[in-house]
């Protein structure tokens, strides 16, 4: 009975040796657990430095990184005039060392801010310019602009010779808004700029281009009031005998050129006849009976030498109007030239169209053989047209009326069309700008 409890021990301790083995065991499978996710971890730490170095040097085209936004904001306490200001400025920088993409970013942010920043940034007596040249534009540009707030209209004083005045007193005809980068038309001598000007209304007499020229500033604005100019277009028009503007109740030449009855020559004159036509009857039924409507234009193109051309087809304007661009007549297509000339209001076209047809062949009897000749008789038709120019609304001479038209086939032997609206309706002025898109000379100077 003592024996029992010593085995009952020794049980005991076996089973603790055998724990205390098993967690050792454990321990060590651990351990060697530990270190192997040790090393994973490094190993995904390291990478993700790298790719965080990545990210860092090359810039997201979608988000900004925290650094770069840091950087996009000014301090706090500025206005947002002058936060916007900063951003831009800094922009400038940027785009100067070449980082394009930031660069942007400030003007986005800038302009987000106050859209018109940098238009406030020139006007800003704070922002000089980095040259001495662009420095002394600017400054010319605020003379400028403090000469012309003290200058004001006199009573009674038209604007052509207020911007004289102006002028006069600057001693220049233009200067640059803005710092310009290379030549400017202001360092021009006056003639030049007249021969420029008489390039731009050229010998096709484009008086419209002239006019949109003295819309840019004041300085061309009288550079294309130059009475030599408008002067040149009347005798153009109407001849070395179109008399004075005073004698005709006219003030300048200008005036005398916009208010006289004259042929608008940048585009062409379209009339579209329609009219019903019968059809035949049909040989089933014979009570029905159809009708076509038929479409038909004329066109009209005048040139400052007194030629003209005229077209009669049922093409559309679309397509019609490039095959009047040339001087040149095309027989083949039916477009016939002839000469005009402006007699007041009056516009007297004659167009002479030549027609060759072969007779029937006559044979005559030689010794050897018979032979057969060919003659051919032009026949030729003469029209005689006379329109009278109109105004419709503000729009002057842009309506051609029919007031007579002749035909002449034979010698003395003219027949006359009854001149009804339905079958002859007035010619509506188009403006084609390629008419006027090239210049084969410029305005000639007349003395």
């Amino acid at each position: 009975m003592a024996s029992a409890p010593s085995e009952e021990n020794d049980d005991s301790s076996s089973t603790l040796t055998n724990e205390l083995l098993e967690a050792r065991d454990a321990l060590e499978k651990l351990s060697v657990a530990n270190v192997q996710t040790s090393d994973g971890d490094d190993e995904l730490a390291a990478f993700r430095q790298q790719w965080q170095r990545e990210l860092e040097t090359t810039p997201s085209p979608h988000k900004d990184s925290p650094h770069q936004q840091a950087k996009l904001e000014p301090e706090e306490s500025l206005t947002d005039e002058e936060k916007a200001k900063q951003l831009f400025l800094r922009g400038v920088e940027l785009e100067r060392s070449g980082k394009l993409y930031e660069a942007i970013q400030h003007y986005k942010r800038s302009m987000q801010i106050i859209p018109d920043v940098e238009t406030r940034l020139y006007e800003s007596s704070e922002q000089r310019a980095e040259s001495p040249i662009e420095e002394l534009v600017v400054e010319e540009v605020r003379q400028v602009e403090d000469v012309d707030s003290d200058d004001e209209m006199i009573e009674g004083e038209d604007l052509v010779t207020h911007l004289q005045r102006i002028l006069a007193k600057k001693g220049t005809l233009c200067h640059p808004e803005f710092p310009p980068r290379g030549a400017h038309i202001s360092w021009l001598p006056y003639e030049v700029v007249q021969l420029v000007l008489r390039w731009a209304v050229s010998s096709d007499l484009d008086a419209v281009t002239l006019e949109r020229i003295s819309a840019t500033c004041r300085g061309l604005y009288l550079a294309a009031r130059e009475n030599d100019i408008w002067r040149s277009l009347c005798v153009k028009t109407w001849g070395i005998e179109c008399g004075v503007p005073r004698a005709q109740g006219f003030a300048t030449w200008r005036q005398m050129y916009v208010e006289r009855p004259r042929i608008q020559l940048n585009g062409c004159y379209i009339s579209k006849t329609t009219y019903l036509r019968h059809g035949e009857n049909s040989y089933q039924d014979h009570s029905y009976r159809p009708w076509y409507l038929v479409d038909y234009y004329r066109y009209l193109r005048f040139f400052p030498d007194g030629l003209v051309l005229m077209w009669t087809t049922a093409e559309e304007p679309a397509s019609c109007v490039a095959q009047l661009k040339q001087r040149t007549a095309k027989p083949s297509l039916g477009i016939l030239a002839g000469h005009y000339r402006l007699v007041g209001d009056k516009v007297v076209i004659v167009i002479k169209k030549v027609t060759s047809e072969k007779k029937p062949a006559q044979t005559t009897n030689t010794r050897f053989r018979s032979r057969r000749k060919e003659t051919h008789e032009h026949q030729e038709q003469i029209f005689h047209l006379e329109l009278e120019l109109r105004d419709v609304r503000s729009r002057r001479n842009w309506q051609l009326v029919w007031r007579h038209y002749a035909v002449s086939s034979r010698r003395d032997q003219w027949t006359q069309f009854e001149l009804a609206p339905a079958k002859f309706p007035p010619f509506a002025f188009s403006r084609v700008r390629a008419y006027t898109a090239e210049a084969a000379a410029p305005l000639a100077a007349h003395a």
